[in-house]
């Protein structure tokens, strides 16, 4: 099994945190009045998953493994009707992120949030000596899942849920895919810094304290590009551990439904390695769906390498409090400026 060494009184903190906030759903805020003209907001996808019953582990060794904190992660996906559509997940507990390999995992789909769940069947995580080739840009690092839509459960244009749950001890990660139209328009966000009120919000959490706020206004920006029929993508350096625990946050404050994605490391990524990072997602983002996101916002300059090397306009990248050469971006200190210019009645709105 493979595993990546941190400092342990770090990983014991950051072990906790993704523990306690990565798993389920959570209650959203109350909604807010929606805009004239508006698109309907995107699902929230929450209907509660099928119960799964623990049945125990194919092996000694991932009983031992299972000791740990769950860090179970899915992998969140755009996509088109026609094209590639992979759910996509990694299982592993403890603050050594331990894989769990060549175990069981019961896969579930709540095709366009609504109805009854759809059992996909049982799917086995990789190991060292089976490992899966890469998709949509993730290697096989070990205690994977890779399921191929394609063969039989394509799906159409509209949000969807995929549930998996470990066969072994019922603990268990969602993603969600994002089939999008013909003419689908993106704005792609940072979330530290740029949505957090400081950048570095996320290491006071896992260390016991509060959770980050929102800066003011931010999620009536990203309401008002919702509203307008924009799909949601958060691209954020954090490590993929954390995406249990961003997706909760971005829920609790009231974010809109989105694509998240994160790094597929165990560390996360600063300066220019952020940069690559993003630029390889946005990359991965025109290959899949052809599309260029529409708008785009951070706090960094990596942020601006990012989205000048992605061919995003100028005028519709927005930069929060940060100065220097923004390529012709838009610097900005307060989102409650930018909320009323962003909304417009789109001609029509996705399912």
């Amino acid at each position: 099994m493979r595993s990546a060494p941190l400092a342990p009184l770090v990983v014991a903190a950051l072990s906790f945190a993704a523990c306690a906030s990565a798993p389920g759903q959570t209650a959203a805020p109350a909604p807010p009045r929606i805009r004239a003209g508006a698109c309907p907001a995107r699902p929230a996808c929450d209907t509660p998953p099928p119960v799964t019953l623990p049945r125990g582990f194919r092996h000694t060794r991932s009983r031992l493994v299972a000791t740990g904190w769950p860090r179970h992660r899915g992998r969140d996906l755009f996509a088109r009707a026609d094209g590639p559509q992979w759910a996509i997940a990694k299982f592993a507990y403890g603050p050594q992120d331990d894989d769990l390999e060549d175990e069981d995992v019961e896969a579930y789909l709540l095709r366009g949030c609504s109805g009854a769940w759809e059992r996909l069947g049982t799917f086995r995580t990789s190991d060292d000596d089976h490992p899966h080739p890469a998709a949509e840009g993730i290697p096989d690092t070990g205690g994977r899942v890779y399921l191929d839509l394609t063969a039989g459960r394509r799906l159409e244009v509209g949000r969807h849920r995929v549930h998996l749950a470990v066969a072994g001890d019922a603990t268990s990660a969602d993603l969600f895919i994002e089939v999008l139209p013909p003419g689908a328009r993106v704005a792609v966000t940072d979330v530290d810094g740029t949505l957090t009120s400081s950048e570095v919000a996320v290491v006071g959490e896992l260390f016991g304290g509060a959770p980050p706020a929102a800066h003011p206004g931010a999620v009536e920006a990203m309401r008002a590009l919702a509203e307008s029929g924009i799909y949601l993508f958060y691209v954020t350096a954090r490590p993929e551990w954390l995406v249990g625990s961003t997706r909760v946050w971005l829920q609790e404050q009231g974010f809109p439904p989105g694509i998240l994605h994160t790094t597929v490391g165990v560390t996360g990524a600063f300066g220019r390695a952020a940069a690559a990072y993003k630029i390889i997602e946005l990359g991965w983002l025109k290959a899949r769906t052809g599309i260029v996101p529409s708008f785009g916002f951070g706090n960094m300059p990596s942020d601006v390498a990012t989205y000048t090397a992605a061919g995003i306009p100028p005028s519709r990248c927005y930069y929060y409090k940060l100065g220097g050469d923004l390529h012709g971006g838009v610097p900005h200190d307060d989102y409650r400026g930018l909320a009323p210019a962003l909304f417009r009645p789109p001609a029509t709105c996705a399912p």
